[in-house]
This record gives structure tokens, sequence and C-alpha cells, in this order.
């Protein structure tokens, strides 16, 4: 039986304005890998914490069972 467990991982974007409508992808995805880089890899395990959700991952032998 195979698993996927969900993590998460906080990062932040510094900005000129309140509205978070005016951040592109492309700051979130330069803030996100700013974040990976930084941490070693103890401060990743510490990072990412508990997954929030876990799930069997159904296989096509396991559902052709049922």
């Amino acid at each position: 039986m195979r698993y996927d467990h969900a993590f998460t991982i906080a990062f932040s974007i510094t900005s000129h304005h309140k509205d978070v409508d005016d951040i592109k992808p492309q700051q979130f995805r330069n803030a996100i890998l700013a974040r990976l880089a930084s941490l070693v890899d103890d401060e990743l395990l510490e990072a990412v914490g508990f997954p929030f959700d876990t799930f069997v991952i159904e296989t096509a032998a396991a559902l052709s069972k049922a």
C-alpha cells in the first residue's frame, strides 16, 4: 500500500501594496524558491512539520480486486 502525504511550507513576500492581488506568480515562485534554498536539511524538516493530510493511493491492482 502507498500513501500520499501533503505538507505546507511558509514563505513571505515584501511589497509596497496592502492588496496581495498585485503580487505576480513569478514573485510567488521566487519567494518559495528563496525560502527553500535558505534552509539546511534540519531546518527544512522543521519548516514543513507534520503533514496536514494523508491518504491511501489506490493502485490499478487494488481497484481490480475490489
